[in-house]
């Protein structure tokens, strides 16, 4: 998951080389192209102390503060929406780091006995031991009700009669 947000080109500094602001889930880039290379910068998202906005009429600056001591990550040229976004998104997942310790909750689901966030495929919880039940989805296809069950005593019978998929040691 990275989320780019490039300053306009109508700003000091941005004419022939935008400045990129690229929010992922470990940390935050600032990417300043040039003529012969490129600046990168970057803080983890965990040392990320505060964002703060100076918003004009059309562009905002966006300065990223740091709690680890390094210099804070200061961007111009961002249009207002944008840099609402971006802080938006940094101050978001900095809360899924502290409820669940990590970022991207994309993958995870709570467990419906103890509540702890876990693997949306596990089948037992690691927190509680209790077997997690199989969700059924809208995403079943609905022919799958509608097929008429095959009787046991048909693929006993197939099986005695030598099928390759008899999977038997004897």
């Amino acid at each position: 998951m990275e989320h780019r947000f490039q300053s306009s080109r109508f700003t000091r500094g941005n004419v022939v080389f935008p400045t990129t602001m690229v929010v992922t889930d470990r940390h935050v880039r600032r990417i300043k192209p040039s003529f012969v290379g490129r600046i990168e910068e970057s803080i983890s998202l965990r040392q990320v102390s505060s964002v703060t906005i100076n918003q004009g009429a059309v562009f905002a600056d966006v300065t990223i503060h740091s709690s680890g001591g390094t210099d804070p990550l200061r961007s111009h040229g961002h249009t207002n929406a944008d840099a609402k976004r971006l802080k938006d998104l940094i101050e978001e997942l900095q809360t899924n780091i502290l409820t669940a310790g990590v970022a991207d909750l994309s993958g995870l689901r709570a467990c419906p006995r103890c509540a702890e966030t876990i693997k949306a495929a596990a089948q037992v919880c690691r927190h509680c031991g209790s077997d997690i039940p199989v969700e059924l989805t809208e995403e079943m296809p609905a022919e799958a009700d509608d097929a008429p069950a095959q009787a046991p005593e048909t693929s006993a019978i197939s099986a005695r009669d030598g099928n390759p998929k008899d999977w038997s040691w004897s």
